[in-house]
């Protein structure tokens, strides 16, 4: 018996059962037909998923095929990830948490896009990349041109703008079976071309996992550059960070310059961000507006010490998304801070989540949307920096990428500060 999904929206609710049903139920059709069901209907109460009909005919159809094609779990999760992914929405998606793989893991490798090479950044230290160096630009993976490589996994990458889903898709041009090593052909900084055989072992940008990357933090980060520079990354903005910030900033409050590193935050709790805010602003400052149903809120500071009084420079790339985004944009339009880096992801509407059988998350865009203080619009379009940072493969060959005191984004991002930014916003607290 085939289920088609227009069908199904008339079944009754099955959201109890989906929610507590293990992985294992997803080898029943109609469990499968009840999630595909669910996941419709939940994206249909946003209003802003299928603004076309022809769009919505066109992934409900994506969805039926889905539920009789597949008969487990990780096939399910895995088709579903991809077909999510084409709505490019960046935050819509499945977060594996309990145990089912549904997405390909990758090796512990940075990359980045480089004058239209692809280039490794990093390799995490303490683990085996295979023979990957910093610097080494791909040429081919399991025989096929990096190209086509590329252009596959754009297939495959969610995102609100174009180069936040382009930046995923280099991010994953090494994923495949967990544990199986990945032929890479590259070109090293010396001309040279050779093979490495990374082992692909981590979970995706979703997982806990992505901590072991030597160069993506688990916790926020201080450091003094030089005698009049601080430096301060953060990696999210759960609710633990407000603390974290506020500690880690009190030693940096004498140097006059800080570098704000947000590169590869993909953002968090609001309420977090409006207390890290406050770190840089005034009390109950207006820093943001929120657009909903027609109606317009605004969002202010929220009371947090202590307060940095200097020049500010945020850094910021296509993976800055969400929350962290929105801080960098306030800051700039309350005249406390300058841009460097690439344009932000563009992805500002509230988050909602669902739990799926087996203990998957589903996450999805609300029809909220965060903006900037005149209206103007970040979503699916990010932020564009006042200065963009341009990398060079020879500079990544150095192994500082991630690095703070060596970082050519950060040294850019510091000499990049003037003197004219406003220091009336901010007031020391004691």
């Amino acid at each position: 018996m085939r289920f088609p999904l227009l069908a199904l929206l008339l079944l009754p609710p099955l959201l109890p059962a989906c929610r507590l049903a293990p992985a294992s139920a997803l080898q029943d059709r109609g469990t499968r037909a009840a999630v595909a069901s669910r996941l419709l209907r939940t994206l249909d109460e946003q209003g802003h998923y299928f603004r076309e009909e022809a769009v919505r005919r066109d992934f409900a159809g994506r969805l039926e095929g889905i539920v009789h094609e597949t008969g487990d779990a990780a096939g399910f999760y895995e088709r579903l990830s991809r077909t999510l992914a084409t709505l490019k929405e960046g935050h819509t998606g499945l977060a594996d948490s309990a145990g089912v793989s549904f997405l390909q893991t990758v090796p512990p490798v940075a990359l980045l896009e480089i004058d239209g090479e692809m280039v490794v950044a990093g390799v995490a230290p303490g683990v085996e990349g295979g023979g990957l160096r910093p610097g080494d630009a791909i040429l081919a993976v399991d025989g096929v041109p990096v190209s086509e490589v590329l252009e596959r996994q754009l297939t495959q990458a969610a995102g609100s703008t174009p180069h936040a889903r382009r930046s995923r898709a280099v991010a994953n041009l090494l994923a495949g079976p967990t544990a199986v090593p990945a032929e890479v052909a590259v070109v090293g900084v010396d001309g040279r071309t050779r093979l490495a055989y990374p082992v692909r072992f981590l979970l995706d940008d979703e997982g806990e996992d992505r901590f072991r990357f030597g160069f993506v933090r688990q916790a926020v980060v201080a450091r003094r550059l030089d005698l009049a520079t601080g430096y301060l990354a953060l990696p999210d903005f759960q609710e633990a960070r407000v603390e974290e910030t506020a500690a880690a900033l009190r030693s940096l409050l004498p140097l006059p310059r800080l570098v704000f590193d947000l590169r590869g935050n993909p953002g968090g709790r609001i309420k977090t961000m409006q207390s890290i805010a406050g770190l840089f602003l005034a009390e109950e400052t207006v820093i943001l507006t929120l657009h909903e149903a027609g109606k317009t809120e605004t969002l202010s500071t929220l009371p947090a010490s202590p307060r940095y009084p200097g020049r500010l420079a945020i850094l910021v790339d296509e993976r800055t998304g969400s929350a962290a985004e929105l801080l960098a944009v306030a800051l700039k339009d309350c005249r406390r801070a300058r841009i460097f880096g690439w344009p932000t992801a563009g992805s500002t509407r509230t988050r909602q989540t669902a739990l799926l059988p087996g203990g998957v998350l589903f996450y999805y865009a609300s029809g909220a949307e965060l903006r900037r203080l005149d209206g103007t619009r970040v979503e699916g379009v990010g932020v564009e920096p006042d200065e963009r940072v341009a990398l060079r493969r020879e500079a990544l060959a150095t192994g500082a990428y991630g690095d703070p005191l060596r970082d050519p984004a950060v040294a850019l991002a510091a000499r990049g500060l003037s003197p004219h930014l406003e220091r009336t916003a901010a007031v020391p607290s004691n």
